[in-house]
């Protein structure tokens, strides 16, 4: 006849401890397991195809079209004289540098000096009143700002404006970004001042 008991049977051996290494040792295998799968993959692709190596190529990339000392970003041939009571600005040159319609650079800026003129046969647009270099300059660069200059990589040579139904957009061929400049009903009008960058371009 068996008799019960109910005391516990001591097996020499710590469950929980054992539990535990065992626990360390499978999350080793683990590891040892994606190391394996890192290293079968660097020898599937060479080294130039591997993530670091297109990681590191992507930043110097961007890195290189950010960089404020790039000899690459555009220089406009501004011209401001003063004749008699009116002002001529180069606007034809200008425009054709920036790929902008003539009119619309022509409206923008009288629209800031809050002024009239006209464009005559050499391209020159002649402005009632007088005005200095900086003022011309600073409402350029707010058109460049604004109208020109991409805000996603500061591009101003791959940039157009395009409408969509009742929206104008400014669409950078460069890096694919695009943003709204105005709708039908305001026009492509400006708010606010140009960023500090712009200022190297005139």
């Amino acid at each position: 006849m068996c008799e019960s008991s109910n005391e516990s049977l001591d097996i020499g051996i710590n469950l929980k401890e054992f539990s535990k290494k065992r626990q360390v040792r499978l999350g080793s295998r683990k590891q040892t397991s994606t190391v394996r799968k890192e290293d079968n993959n660097e020898d599937i692709f060479p080294s130039e195809l591997q993530y670091m190596s297109l990681l590191k190529s992507a930043l110097d990339i961007l890195k290189k079209d950010r960089d404020p000392n790039n000899t690459n970003r555009v220089k406009l041939p501004l011209e401001v004289k003063r004749e008699g009571r009116k002002t001529l600005v180069n606007v034809s040159e200008i425009s054709h540098v920036l790929n902008r319609s003539m009119d619309h650079l022509v409206s923008y800026i009288t629209s800031e000096l809050v002024t009239t003129g006209s464009v005559n046969k050499e391209g020159k647009l002649l402005l009632k009143g007088t005005y200095i270099r900086s003022e011309v300059q600073e409402v350029i660069r707010r058109y460049i700002e604004h109208f020109v200059a991409c805000k996603i990589c500061d591009s101003v040579e791959d940039t157009d404006i395009v409408r969509e139904k009742k929206l104008y957009f400014l669409k950078c061929h460069k890096c694919g970004g695009s943003r709204c400049v105005g709708n039908i009903i305001e026009g492509l009008t400006s708010k606010g001042k140009a960023k500090p960058q712009l200022r190297g371009m005139l």
